[in-house]
């Protein structure tokens, strides 16, 4: 039977429940159905939501790059970007060949009232709904590579030193992952690169419908010529054969996501849970320094890491 989805995040409001009364496959069901579930008024703390998350993880993944910090001296939880600058849509890891399924967001702090800082997500599914026949066509028959420029111990932090990837994958990772199609083209005591292409869609569990599941118009990404791009993790986007990317389809997919770009207004104690496959994330800008919240990476308990498809 088909699951029947919707565009827009689930608001599950405790409406005096506690989370353990919440069964855990009415959360799976709503986010097959939302790609995204709005958790509010439980009061929960950082801790609490960090055991709320790991019921449905297998694993989670820190990142190792400047740009986010420890959370927690007890647990994996990291805060999100630091800074108040608004941050472009994209997949959390989109550009990993590994890519963490499920993304999870807790309200320490929300912002004051007025100040900015809501968390945008944007439905994969109702984006390629947007698009003309012309756009659809071509995501549907050509696949996208990124090539990704690294330094060795983040390579090492995310992918080929990491205790639960290795876990995941069930032994020596550099050989599972050349099996899924991945390249490593350079590798020094200064840099990493490596390449992989997937497919630009994917399903949307037994909907029927796809979306648009990789980080094919973000803004995001440094590119490896970049003044700042030096010890960091640059990347490009291109068709798999090494060809830009149509700047027209790039600019149709973005006006595509804007348009369909939903905003959570954070309250304190709130968390999210996203379905880092299908629907995409990003940042208004805030002006209120004090907005504080943390986030979690996780594979899920549903997730064959063997068997699924890279990114």
């Amino acid at each position: 039977m088909n699951t029947a989805i919707s565009d827009r995040p689930r608001l599950l409001a405790a409406s005096g429940r506690s989370l353990g009364e919440i069964d855990d496959d009415t959360v799976w069901s709503d986010l097959a159905r939302h790609g995204a579930v709005l958790f509010r008024g439980f009061g929960v703390d950082a801790d609490a939501f960090h055991a709320y998350a790991s019921r449905f993880s297998r694993g989670f993944l820190l990142s190792p790059f400047g740009d986010r910090k420890p959370a927690s001296d007890r647990n994996e939880l990291q805060t999100v970007t630091v800074g108040q600058a608004a941050l472009d849509l994209h997949f959390e890891y989109g550009n990993s060949p590994l890519r963490p399924d499920l993304l999870w967001f807790y309200c320490r702090r929300a912002p004051r009232e007025g100040t900015g800082g809501e968390t945008l997500v944007a439905d994969g599914a109702a984006i390629l709904e947007k698009l003309s026949p012309e756009a659809r066509a071509i995501l549907a028959r050509r696949r996208i590579r990124f090539r990704n420029y690294v330094p060795p111990e983040a390579f090492d932090a995310i992918l080929t030193g990491n205790s639960v990837v290795h876990a995941l994958l069930g032994g020596d990772v550099e050989p599972a992952l050349a099996s899924r199609g991945v390249s490593i083209t350079e590798r020094s005591d200064r840099r990493v690169v490596f390449e992989f292409a997937v497919e630009a869609l994917t399903p949307v569990h037994d909907s029927g419908q796809q979306a648009v599941s990789q980080n094919v118009f973000t803004q995001a990404y440094k590119r490896p010529d970049h003044e700042d791009a030096e010890g960091s993790f640059s990347t490009q986007v291109t068709w798999e054969d090494g060809s830009e990317i149509d700047a027209g389809l790039l600019d149709e997919l973005r006006l595509a996501a804007r348009s369909i770009t939903r905003g959570i207004r954070w309250q304190t104690g709130d968390f999210v849970l996203i379905d880092n496959y299908r629907v995409l994330h990003g940042r208004n800008q805030t002006s209120d320094p004090e907005r504080d919240l943390v986030m979690l990476c996780s594979f899920s308990t549903r997730f064959d890491a063997g068997a699924a498809p890279i990114a």
